[in-house]
């Protein structure tokens, strides 16, 4: 057998996963001995059978729904008159761990800063592109932000890792998997639309769901994963759900929130996918906040002389042609502040 360093090397070995779920009699046996050879391997190779199950059971809620929902029309038309013949029960146990072993490497790979040989799409500040992935997958990726494609995408897996804002249409396929990884979260789906908020220079990261379903994982936390429904989100605290945070007791009500999406018009649109459509749309958000948006959108430096004014909160929505100095105006009209340019592009507040 090959020699076993840490945890990720045992996750990723496919017998392991059939030796933990006792799905393989061969695998077990042939596990037995390695513990029995390996003593020093003992410790590691339980801890890794505690993450196997910790992640199994964070991946079965979603998939239990979904094998329902398949096997629902066939109940109601009654086609399910008879069992399979128990030779085919051998065949989907080998499946079902194929599938479960996709999926636990996918998210291992996310949850853990692993080494990626993939494609890095990235966007500079006031800058935005539209990609199709190798699966179908519509990504639009918004200023500033930076989205890596894993080793194997869409043939072993559909994990890609995300830093910044990115819109998503992803293509169906219940055999892999589509899971995004963040500084803070993971989200694992199969097809649907969602987008997500993981800037590392703002306080929270926000996954909001628009169609299909999703499960919410918190990286350095404790409790089983978050799922949404169509027009919710999850709005995480960066700074509870860091590495720094690992073994402080935080309760969960202040680690994150589950929320609604927010229309901001009569037409219903929303708040969260409002870039997607070039607008700048801010409800009840701080001037702290709105800087950094618009630092991204027009490339530049905003910086605050007067602390208080930081948190003041602003509702206002602008189209992507507007100037900057444009939306400011707009801003002080409503909540009088001072502005001024310091540098080439530099802003300062007051």
């Amino acid at each position: 057998m090959k020699g076993y360093q840490s945890i990720h090397d045992f996750l990723l070995d496919e017998s392991f996963v059939r030796y933990v779920l006792k799905q393989n009699s061969a695998d077990v046996e042939r596990w037995e001995e390695y513990i029995m050879h390996n003593p020093q391997k003992k410790q590691l190779l339980e801890q890794a059978k505690i993450t196997l199950m910790d992640m199994q059971q964070a991946l079965s809620s979603i998939d239990a729904e979904e094998n329902y929902q398949k096997l629902k029309p066939m109940l109601l038309d009654g086609a399910l008159k008879e069992l399979p013949k128990r030779r085919n029960w051998r065949y989907y146990a080998a499946a079902s761990i194929a599938v479960l072993f996709i999926s636990i490497a996918s998210l291992w790979i996310l949850m853990n800063d692993g080494a990626n040989n993939d494609v890095v799409y990235a966007t500079q500040p006031s800058q935005r592109k539209t990609i199709t992935l190798a699966d179908g997958t519509l990504v639009k990726l918004n200023a500033d932000s930076k989205l890596e494609v894993m080793e194997g995408f869409g043939k072993t897996n559909r994990a890609i890792k995300l830093a910044g804002e990115a819109y998503m249409e992803v293509a169906k396929n219940p055999d892999l998997p589509f899971t995004i990884g963040t500084s803070t979260i993971a989200v694992r789906v199969l097809g649907t639309t969602l987008n997500i908020r993981a800037y590392a220079n703002e306080d929270h990261a926000e996954a909001s769901l628009l169609e299909g379903s999703a499960e919410v994982i918190l990286k350095n936390k404790d409790i089983a994963p978050i799922r949404l429904k169509p027009m919710d989100k999850v709005v995480a605290s960066v700074s509870e759900l860091s590495s720094s945070s690992i073994g402080v007791e935080v309760p969960d009500s202040t680690a994150y929130k589950l929320a609604s999406m927010t229309h901001y018009d009569s037409k219903q649109r929303l708040v969260e996918t409002s870039w997607t459509e070039q607008k700048l749309v801010f409800v009840n958000e701080p001037l702290s906040s709105i800087a950094k948006t618009l630092e991204r959108w027009y490339n530049i430096k905003i910086e605050f002389d007067t602390a208080g004014i930081k948190d003041r909160k602003y509702t206002a929505a602008f189209d992507e042609s507007e100037e900057l100095q444009s939306v400011l105006e707009s801003l002080k009209a409503s909540m009088p502040f001072h502005y001024k340019k310091t540098g080439p592009r530099t802003i300062s507040i007051n």
